[in-house]
């Protein structure tokens, strides 16, 4: 997590492309289907003028390894940031193509918390002294792409996440930093606060 100064506020860079194990893991997969769908558009450039039928259900199956192939090099260049000013909360995603910004007024912002990842239990198949067939490490690998240690909020009765392996020191840092630009707590709303210590 990197912070620097932006107009009225501050910039929070929470990630980068190819950050993680499994931003790359994602290139492997990404490699992997746009060689399918190489093979699959060789196929379809060949026999689509003998059997029109098999040709397009191998450009059914090209485009649709395309996509995939998309949607994982996408996570891989995946970023994310916010910029915290003395109104606002926004969120910038960006990736290969596309970017996505959301903008939350403080006021209704509550609840802040961290999502801890869940704690990884023995796995019922694993071996009792090695892993042999490898569930557990598995679950483990499944823990790292899809669990939380993300940063979440509610929004006028929506529960927003944002952040990817965001540890506690992160979070109580980004909290301060939010505390000592805004002035809020963001664990409350401000209805919430000044039922407590009205404003003068």
């Amino acid at each position: 997590m990197t912070v620097k100064d932006y107009k009225d506020g501050k910039m929070i860079t929470l990630s980068k492309a190819f950050d993680t194990r499994a931003k790359f893991l994602n290139i492997i997969y990404f490699l992997v289907f746009t060689c399918g769908a190489s093979v699959f558009g060789f196929i379809a450039s060949s026999i689509i003028t003998d059997d029109i039928w098999i040709g397009l259900l191998a450009v059914l199956v090209f485009t649709a390894y395309l996509i995939a192939g998309y949607k994982f090099i996408n996570k891989s260049l995946q970023t994310e940031k916010i910029i915290i000013d003395k109104t606002n909360l926004t969120i910038i995603k960006s990736g290969f193509f596309s970017t996505k910004k959301d903008t939350y007024a403080h006021a209704y912002i509550s609840n802040f918390t961290h999502l801890d990842k869940p704690k990884i239990t023995k796995h019922a198949l694993a071996g009792q002294t090695f892993d042999y067939l490898g569930f557990e490490t598995e679950q483990a690998v499944i823990n790292e792409m899809h669990g939380d240690n993300r940063i979440s909020f509610e929004y006028q009765g929506k529960t927003i996440t944002f952040g990817e392996n965001m540890y506690t020191w992160d979070f109580e840092e980004l909290e301060i930093l939010l505390y000592d630009i805004t002035g809020n707590d963001f664990r409350y709303t401000d209805d919430f606060e000044n039922s407590f210590y009205p404003k003068q």
